[in-house]
């Protein structure tokens, strides 16, 4: 049984993804942005620290 937002009337409700997906969704682009910002200060990073010509 899916835990639906009550505040949907009946065409949306028959439309909303379960509580597992959108928490899935959520967990997916929160990991996507933190591993995204990780990469971008790892760049940084080694362009701070690499020898100077």
């Amino acid at each position: 049984m899916a835990i639906i937002d009550p505040r949907l009337d009946g065409a949306d409700r028959a439309e909303a993804r379960p509580l597992w997906q959108r928490l899935a969704w959520m967990a997916a682009i929160w990991l996507g942005s933190v591993l995204t910002l990780g990469a971008v200060a790892m760049v940084i990073r080694f362009w701070l620290n690499s020898p100077q010509s």
